[in-house]
């Protein structure tokens, strides 16, 4: 699977969940936040098309400074879909979000995998009220 049909594929699957979009005017970047009546939510997801970047973000602990829940969930997911972040991106990694590079997507057991783990992240999230 190319980049651009792994972006498309996301951005449909994030569709199904109560989400309000931001959307960057100059790149190709959408900001995935969780609806809520209590007022605005901090981020959930970001997929990041621009060229330095192409990857989803998750940010699951968001304003979380302290916590080392993304470096532990970061090494789930690299185990799950076999690669090694600082291998493929060099930009600093906060310790309360994750990165996935679209292109470790190349298959479709792998687009379920990182759906399934996705849902399991906003579950989480959404049951510790953030």
């Amino acid at each position: 699977m190319n980049n651009l049909i792994v972006f498309s594929e996301l951005h449909q699957y994030f569709s199904n969940f109560d989400m309000r979009l931001t959307i960057a005017e100059k790149n190709l970047i959408i900001g995935y936040k969780p609806f809520s009546y209590a007022g605005m939510q901090p981020k959930f997801a970001t997929l990041h098309g621009s060229k330095n970047y192409q990857c989803l973000i998750l940010h699951v602990a968001p304003g979380d400074k302290e916590t080392d829940l993304g470096e532990q969930l970061q090494q789930q997911i690299q185990e799950q879909l076999a690669f090694d972040i600082a291998k493929l991106r060099k930009f600093k990694l906060k310790n309360n979000e994750l990165y996935i590079p679209l292109e470790v997507v190349d298959t479709k057991e792998k687009m379920n995998i990182l759906k399934e783990f996705i849902l399991q992240c906003f579950e989480a999230r959404k049951k510790n009220g953030g």
